[in-house]
């Protein structure tokens, strides 16, 4: 990447490691324009985008792909890492439509992977179930599943939900795993607005102004950046408009 850089730093050589991250929220759901009293309601249980939210996440990937084409010369999005919610696998497929590539000369579709750690705050509220991990497999093919996500959603309690504590301590462990893990410079994250929220707020609180909210489809690039695999900071922090 064009950002990783060797530190002479007395006598030890350490590598600095600099990804760019979009973290995109998923576009417009059932839940997000039902009363807020469903949330409990059971019929409301991992519920999909609606149409406007389906226009949205299209018009979003557009407006990713052209970002990248005139600002990021000779880079392409390597990895996109979407939570199991079905509003952001739809998110996900919808916004790297397959088939695009065709016709605008690009070598190879990213990796596409799953995980659970970037789902949204857990517990209480329908709509952040996740369905089954073996339903889910056979229904996105074109994901890999995380190998550690438990076939049922063990962590979704009815009666307790996460913090905003938890939420901000699941980032920060999945920053580790990305930074010590991952060769990839070019990512997309496909989560919610919670998660998102955490993220900015923990690692570059001016990024979202007195009260401002993560949108549906919104999309926000950082430069995170490491040294020897240890996670340090984002830098470079904007919303794609």
């Amino acid at each position: 990447s064009s950002c990783t850089a060797s530190i002479a730093n007395l006598n030890t050589v350490s590598t600095e490691k600099c990804q760019t991250i979009v973290f995109m929220r998923h576009g417009i759901a059932q839940h997000n324009i039902a009363r807020t009293d469903v949330m409990r309601d059971p019929e409301m249980f991992d519920p999909p985008l609606v149409m406007k939210g389906k226009n949205q996440v299209l018009e979003a990937g557009e407006r990713l792909r052209i970002w990248y084409h005139t600002t990021q010369a000779g880079e392409q999005i390597e990895l996109v890492i979407s939570s199991p919610l079905t509003r952001c696998l739809q998110t996900t497929a919808l916004a790297f439509l397959p088939g695009e590539r065709y016709f605008q000369g690009l070598p190879e579709p990213p990796n596409f992977a799953c995980m659970d750690i970037v789902r949204e705050a857990f517990g209480q509220s329908y709509p952040d179930r996740r369905r089954r991990k073996d339903l889910l497999e056979s229904t996105w093919p074109m994901f890999q599943f995380d190998p550690s996500m438990p076939n049922n959603d063990e962590s979704w309690k009815l009666e307790e939900r996460e913090t905003i504590q938890d939420v901000t301590s699941r980032v920060n462990r999945f920053l580790q795993w990305l930074c010590q893990t991952r060769w990839e410079t070019n990512i997309v994250v496909v989560s919610h607005g919670v998660w998102i929220e955490c993220c900015l707020h923990a690692c570059s609180p001016q990024a979202l102004a007195s009260g401002d909210r993560v949108k549906n489809a919104d999309l926000f690039v950082v430069e995170c950046i490491s040294i020897n695999g240890q996670f340090q900071r984002f830098q470079n922090v904007r919303r794609l408009e």
